[in-house]
């Protein structure tokens, strides 16, 4: 998406999303590997940030996200990222996400 296209963040927002993307701690792959499964929706990438680079990490992780073979993909950056006890309790979250 053109940066033009992009919807301008309140800053409270920003700070929230900042948050629930773990400060980006992580590269986007690892993020989806360790918190994909978190997100039913994801529309970040709609969105421009402040933050040096957020915007960019934000569109990065929605590549991943959108990518086609999504389930296949993730499985492989799970087993790239997270050792098998983080593995199976992302699967069991996923099986059973309440």
């Amino acid at each position: 998406m053109c940066s033009d296209e992009l919807r301008p963040v309140h800053p409270d927002e920003e700070e929230e999303d900042f948050r629930r993307f773990r400060n980006l701690e992580f590269s986007p792959e690892e993020f989806a590997a360790r918190f994909g499964h978190e997100f039913a929706m994801f529309n970040f990438d709609r969105n421009r940030y402040r933050r040096p680079g957020m915007t960019e990490w934000v569109q990065e992780l929605a590549k991943v996200f959108f990518a086609p073979g999504l389930p296949k993909h993730l499985r492989q950056l799970r087993e790239r990222y997270l050792d098998v006890e983080e593995i199976q309790r992302v699967e069991e979250y996923e099986r059973d996400p309440f």
